[in-house]
């Protein structure tokens, strides 16, 4: 498929999340990436997503994180890249295979927490082993995952090198983080598998603000103990364990 016709797909998606609450007034960004090429093509900063069409999507260079040309498509004049492309240039460093990225701003998203901070600028949330984890290909019984939780930096570049570090020490199983109080981003190999994830992930977190019955330990410290034998989620990175925490509700 041409690179013009899938970012008329894209912008068809932004118009459906802006319809479905996830990219209010002109948050969020989406992404995606063709193997062979030297980057990604990602919407421009300021858009109303329920207008995007495909002009307005411009190529970055994965190496430099700068706009750069491409033999693809031509974007309109004027367009900037969000300081959330940071965000989806650490998916496509960290992820093999990555071709599609979602950043988007659900409202349950803003709602779970897990009390991050500049000392401890990731931690880790399990999720509920409901049916819908079947959606990122986990089919085990009862299974034990967990999705990242970042802290929202001022800087958006310090989330992005906090994601790519997450990300490349651990090849997480589940597609999706979440930066604290801010959105969700999720990826996939292609355009239909990220907003598959996409369309798993809400569910997944509209279930945990719904029900707040999810069977979290009740202490960190109990957590930390019983994890420590696990060596993807219990290995140091930043010189620090990442806390497990209950999720907290706004």
């Amino acid at each position: 498929m041409s690179v013009k016709k899938q970012l008329e797909r894209l912008s068809l998606l932004g118009a459906a999340y802006h319809k479905n609450g996830w990219m209010p007034g002109t948050a969020g960004n989406l992404s995606v990436r063709f193997a062979g090429e030297s980057g990604f093509w990602v919407s421009g900063s300021g858009l109303d997503k329920n207008l995007l069409n495909k002009r307005n999507f411009l190529f970055v260079d994965l190496e430099s994180g700068k706009p750069a040309s491409s033999k693809g498509a031509k974007p309109e004049k004027g367009l900037k890249p969000s300081a959330e492309t940071s965000i989806h240039r650490a998916v496509y460093r960290a992820v093999e295979g990555a071709g599609c990225g979602l950043h988007v701003h659900t409202l349950e998203s803003n709602l779970i927490g897990a009390n991050t901070s500049k000392a401890e600028p990731i931690a880790l949330l399990e999720l509920p082993s409901i049916e819908i984890l079947k959606a990122y290909g986990i089919w085990d019984e009862n299974p034990k995952v967990y999705v990242p939780v970042i802290y929202n930096f001022p800087n958006v570049q310090d989330i992005s090198d906090c994601l790519e570090r997450y990300l490349k020490e651990y090849k997480p199983v589940v597609p999706f983080c979440i930066i604290e109080k801010h959105g969700i981003t999720v990826w996939g190999k292609d355009l239909i598998v990220a907003n598959r994830n996409l369309e798993a992930t809400d569910f997944i977190l509209k279930y945990m603000v719904s029900w707040k019955s999810l069977s979290y330990p009740r202490e960190t410290k109990a957590v930390r103990q019983e994890q420590s034998s696990a060596d993807r989620d219990r290995a140091e990175v930043f010189s620090t364990e990442f806390p497990v925490y209950p999720a907290t509700f706004s």
